[in-house]
């Protein structure tokens, strides 16, 4: 549904909310109930978080407007809704999943998705909410029975992960058996796209920008048909510090926590500044690599530009800006300069306004915002779609949590054929004085993690 028309007549949905028992996963993971299916979404963190299955609504978007026309559409959505939670805490009740395209030129959707039911977990419990269509006339509409559907979802899960097990796939991305994918080249091959980076340096010296953000794409066809929540396991499995979402078939794991407003609090994680690690490194390598990225003066300087962007879209909103010194931050493929900015937000902000005054940030970008977007363009030779855009969760009063779209894959959309790839994306920040093929390297290694998910190896 067009946001326009659902803010003109939004649709009238009921939503329930029930507390499940402690037992009630039987023992799953949350991201395993999500084994074997299609029609999923997930925001998943350290083993806490939401996963959803089906859709009720789906709400569009495209444009320079996009991300304020979803934030009305949903707005509209509530005021029309009706629901019931007795719980009252961040994710239970009325929730939307959303991913937003990069740029507002994109030919994707923007999309904010209400799943038919929505299963999350955090450190006082499990819940499930429930959302049906509300006709007109009845007042409360009929919803599932939340405990026969915890079962049947449950054991769905255990029937799904046993299949995986026995075709020799499993969880591990690595699993024997689980077969080869085919990686093949996107828009540029690697020798265009370093020929592209060059380019846009002697552009960046000639003083048209401070820093860019290339990003570059690759085909990728499984060697068998793989479920998205396989997918999503395999990257929860191998990355649990990460946030491992899926909306719309925009599937990652994402390290960068563009913000998560909670009681008017906020708080916004950027990573600018990069060094990769070798699989099995040892202790005391990454901490001289650490060392070294610390003392990088290009990292630094590609650092500061993304934190300054980020704290100049926050104070106009906020009422407390505050900054803390960077840090490192380790991934098992990488290590990032990070630095968490924290706020508190004043008036009525809800989440997706905040998401518009910070996108695109100076980390998937670049310094200033316009000439960086204008050199990336021209530069990329391709529709990053939802790569590098906002995605993350609302709920009914707009509160939420958002990253950045990274480590991730668009998945083939519907009506695509049997045998469409998937588009693997990866960028890094691009200074006057990097160097181009250091720079594909970076690309690579943030590739890896989705690239192992879908079974391309080595």
């Amino acid at each position: 549904m067009r946001a326009d028309h659902c803010l003109a007549a939004p649709p009238r949905l009921s939503f329930r909310t029930h507390e499940l028992p402690d037992d009630a996963l039987a023992g799953l993971e949350l991201i395993d109930l999500l084994a074997g299916r299609e029609e999923v979404c997930s925001w998943v963190h350290e083993g806490r978080g939401l996963i959803g299955l089906g859709r009720v609504l789906t709400i569009t978007a495209h444009g320079e407007g996009r991300i304020e026309a979803l934030r009305a559409a949903w707005r509209a959505v509530m005021g029309a809704a009706w629901w019931r939670d007795a719980l009252v805490r961040p994710g239970t009740g009325p929730v939307a999943l959303g991913t937003i395209t990069f740029s507002p030129a994109s030919e994707q959707s923007s999309v904010l998705l209400v799943p038919e039911v929505l299963i999350g977990l955090d450190d006082d419990g499990a819940w499930l909410t429930t959302a049906v269509p509300a006709p007109a006339g009845r007042a409360e509409p009929e919803h599932p029975d939340p405990e026969a559907l915890v079962k049947r979802i449950v054991a769905e899960a255990r029937t799904a992960i046993g299949r995986e097990h026995a075709d020799g796939g499993g969880v591990a991305a690595g699993s024997e058996g689980a077969g080869d994918a085919t990686v093949e080249v996107g828009a540029l091959s690697e020798e265009q796209w370093c020929r592209a980076v060059a380019g846009t340096q002697e552009r960046m010296r000639a003083g048209q920008a401070r820093k860019v953000v290339l990003a570059r794409d690759v085909l990728v066809r499984p060697a068998a048909p793989l479920a998205t929540g396989t997918v999503l396991r395999r990257l929860a499995a191998d990355y649990p510090s990460t946030w491992t979402f899926a909306v719309d078939r925009m599937v990652g794991a994402s390290p960068e926590l563009l913000l998560r407003l909670r009681d008017r609090r906020l708080i916004s994680r950027v990573l600018a500044g990069t060094a990769r690690r070798r699989t099995g490194e040892d202790p005391l390598a990454t901490a001289r690599l650490a060392a070294w990225l610390e003392g990088s003066e290009k990292n630094n300087r590609e650092h500061e530009l993304a934190r300054a962007s980020a704290i100049a879209a926050l104070e106009p909103l906020c009422s407390v800006v505050e900054a803390p010194a960077r840090f490192v931050l380790t991934l098992p493929n990488v290590l990032h300069l990070a630095s968490d900015v924290t706020g508190v937000v004043a008036g009525d902000t809800g989440a997706l306004a905040l998401v518009d005054a910070l996108h695109p940030t100076a980390a998937v970008c670049g310094t200033p915002t316009q000439a960086a977007a204008r050199l990336i363009d021209e530069a990329e030779s391709m529709d990053r779609g939802r790569y590098a855009g906002p995605v993350g969760w609302v709920d009914w009063h707009g509160e939420g949590e958002w990253c950045i779209a990274l480590r991730s894959a668009q998945l083939p959309l519907g009506g695509a054929g049997p045998h469409s790839p998937a588009l693997v994306f990866g960028g890094g920040g691009i200074m006057p004085d990097s160097d181009p093929v250091d720079e594909l390297a970076e690309t690579t290694a943030k590739m890896r993690p989705v690239l192992g998910a879908l079974g391309a190896h080595g």
